[in-house]
């Protein structure tokens, strides 16, 4: 007899689950990063993060729950040109985001002594892109997606970027997680599958580890000796009016490339069909979330 496996999560149970892990994390995590460095990364990426994930997932059908399944080679190309687009729009939009912060709380440069540790390169892109990337959006992509569908495609992609976001405990860091967390979000729900999601999240971490050990100094030196730099007398406005031209043209080509992928992919998902009727959002299974930001904010003081 064929036991029947439901295709969505429990709101509340995932709420829940997020909420613990983010006490797991705040208390024995980063302790476990800051002390065992890489395989610290590795530690609580699996047990934290991608163990639970896959545990509750196996309360349902785990394939369908994390959408594993097969993208075409053409969907993937699209994915990572879309990521290397997008990336100059979320530089900007984070820059915008920190310089307005800074005029409420003290802005604190981000530690970079490990990018800068003499260590094989293949080490970050092992444990600081391809293992993050996994785990990360099996658990925030695949299971917090598949539980937030009941409410809508639109409100999975938010939520889930949301707690994506709170979820990295750095006021300083948030609104790049929770754009990167958007974009992560529909790449799953416009392809129907996870590869998509894990690929977009790989790349970008690929980038930002190439570009903060060997480019972002040389890239500062040459653009200070551009003309156009000189011409208007501040390196920082200049790199502002070259991330809104870029972001520009960045934004309208994502628009179109997302769209194709989309269409490119409508025939090979299912219909979605909404498993009950919702006429409204039911608090009650939000209060995690709500302890969630309460948690935030109070670890933000302590720490900041």
């Amino acid at each position: 007899m064929r036991t029947y496996k439901k295709k969505n999560l429990n709101v509340m149970s995932v709420n829940s689950l997020t909420l613990v892990l983010a006490i797991i994390f705040l208390t024995i995590g980063f302790n476990i990063q800051e002390r065992f460095s890489f395989w610290g990364t590795f530690i609580t990426e699996t047990l934290i993060v991608l163990l639970p994930a896959l545990l509750i997932s196996s309360t349902g059908d785990v394939k369908e729950v994390l959408k594993i399944k097969k993208v075409s080679f053409k969907s993937l190309g699209k994915t990572i040109i879309l990521v290397v687009l997008i990336y100059p729009v979320i530089l900007l939009l984070n820059g915008v985001f920190l310089s307005l912060l800074s005029n409420f709380i003290e802005y604190k440069n981000f530690p970079m002594e490990i990018m800068l540790q003499n260590v094989p390169i293949l080490n970050y892109l092992i444990f600081m892109c391809l293992v993050p990337a996994i785990c990360e959006e099996i658990f925030f992509r695949g299971t917090l997606t598949n539980a937030y569908n009941v409410y809508g495609e639109r409100f999975a992609i938010i939520v889930s970027a949301l707690v994506f976001a709170l979820f990295h405990f750095d006021i300083q860091n948030f609104i790049a997680p929770f754009l990167l967390g958007l974009l992560f979000a529909s790449l799953i729900e416009y392809t129907g599958s996870i590869i998509p999601a894990i690929v977009a999240h790989f790349i970008n971490n690929v980038i930002a580890v190439l570009t903060a050990r060997y480019l972002n100094e040389r890239l500062f030196d040459f653009l200070r000796q551009t003309k156009f730099s000189r011409e208007i007398g501040s390196l920082e406005l200049s790199i502002i009016i070259i991330l809104v031209l870029l972001s520009i043209f960045s934004f309208i080509l994502s628009r179109f490339i997302l769209k194709s992928l989309k269409e490119e992919n409508n025939k090979y998902k299912e219909v979605k069909i909404r498993y009950r009727d919702v006429e409204g959002i039911d608090l009650f299974n939000f209060v995690p979330l709500i302890a969630l930001v309460i948690l935030y904010f109070i670890y933000h003081y302590i720490v900041f």
